[in-house]
Parts: C-alpha cells; structure tokens; sequence
C-alpha cells in the first residue's frame, strides 16, 4: 500500500540578483520540519535545491553556491513552491 505525506511549503525569503534567484522555504508536515533553499538561474533554466539544518539556512540562502555540493534536484523546474 503506498502512504501519502501532506507537506506545505512557506516561502519565508526570496531575493534576485543577476537572473538568479534564491528562495528559503520551509518544509512542514506529517513528521516533516525542515529547511530548504532553492536556486534558479533564469539565463538557462538550471535549478537546484539545498536541504539544510534550520541553524545554517540563512548561511547557505545567502552562499548558496557555497554549499552547492550538498544540492540535489539539479536540472530544470518550475520552482520551490510548485510542488
């Protein structure tokens, strides 16, 4: 039997600068509370997010290439809050 987890995702920040943007949501549900930032670059449609613990999340919005290692998701997407 597959098992459905409702989640909501509440922008709490966005900023644009050079056609990227970054955007730091927060992840909550059943059992689900977390931080995540996402980044999309709107020259070439590249996009990534970046799970982080909630103490860093103002550290990796602001250096997200910094910690771009740590992303998953790369590719091209409509964006953090379209899921």
């Amino acid at each position: 039997m597959t098992s459905v987890t409702r989640t909501t995702r509440t922008e709490l920040d966005h900023r644009s600068s050079d056609s990227v943007d970054v955007t730091l949501v927060w992840v909550t549900g059943e059992g689900i509370d977390q931080t995540l930032v996402c980044v999309r670059d709107k020259r070439d449609g590249a996009y990534f997010e970046i799970a982080t613990e909630p103490y860093l999340a103002l550290d990796v919005f602001h250096h997200p290439f910094a910690y771009a290692a740590f992303a998953f998701g790369r590719g091209r997407s409509a964006g953090c809050l379209a899921r």
